[in-house]
């Protein structure tokens, strides 16, 4: 099998420029030094890209090159990471069997941190950019977002796109049934994670969900200590990062 762990820089913009610009910041450094050693554990090939794919459209949605760039035909599974998340597990996340793809259910995201800021999101009208109004618009009147089989108390499933481990098998049916994302960016103009759940809501895809550990944020954090196999660095917690990475935190550390 040929794995690959993949991860993209391209500098902020807008009200984001503090996090990084041109040069790569010691955050993100931090993040691809943890990932790129996680990968030479796992016996997979590491590539982090600078390049972008979709010009015209928000530079976050260029985690989906993965499926339209013939340079990733050569991989069987490719694990795409963003950079904030420092990776503190040795467990080989490849020896997971999935299906078409694996991430992780945002585990209390419609009642903790972001819930207000989801329903927000989700629950108004097309023209104001909702999201469960687009996904109407696009699947029927009678779509709905499927619950988590992990995590069924929550209101539906929510996968965060900080973690995808794809097959081969999946990005082949991703290249031909996701929805275009010119017109999401047209109607919604939210990012790649947004996206990524609309699409993965058809019945057509075997989502695989791992658990909340294997990509852990902030708000998930018991007593605010990171707590996961992988801690996910949101916002402007990531400027903790190059410190945090000198701990048990990062397989850097301790290899």
């Amino acid at each position: 099998m040929k794995n690959l762990v993949f991860q993209y820089y391209i500098p902020y913009e807008l009200g984001d420029k503090d996090m990084g610009g041109i040069t790569m910041p010691e955050w993100a450094n931090a993040g691809s030094r943890s990932a790129k050693t996680y990968a030479k554990i796992c016996g997979a090939e590491y590539l982090l890209n600078h390049d972008r794919y979709f010009t015209h459209l928000d530079p976050r949605l260029d985690s989906l090159k993965i499926f339209y760039d013939p340079f990733f035909e050569q991989f069987d599974n490719i694990l795409c990471l963003d950079l904030d998340m420092l990776i503190a597990t040795k467990e080989n996340i490849f020896d997971i069997p999935i299906a078409d793809v694996a991430m992780v259910h945002e585990l209390g995201v419609h009642t903790s941190g972001p819930g207000g800021w989801m329903k927000r999101v989700m629950d108004v009208d097309l023209s104001q950019r909702g999201i469960i109004a687009y996904g109407k618009h696009l699947f029927g009147q009678d779509w709905n977002f499927p619950k988590s089989k992990l995590y069924p108390n929550e209101r539906f499933r929510y996968l965060n796109g900080g973690l995808q481990l794809w097959s081969r098998k999946g990005r082949l049916k991703a290249r031909k049934h996701f929805t275009s994302v010119d017109h999401y960016t047209l109607h919604t103009r939210y990012t790649e994670q947004m996206y990524v759940n609309l699409q993965l809501s058809q019945s057509v895809f075997n989502v695989s969900e791992l658990d909340t550990y294997w990509n852990r944020m902030p708000y998930q954090w018991k007593n605010n200590q990171p707590d996961g196999k992988i801690n996910h660095f949101l916002a402007r917690i990531k400027f903790q990062m190059p410190k945090l990475e000198k701990t048990e935190l990062s397989v850097w550390n301790n290899t």
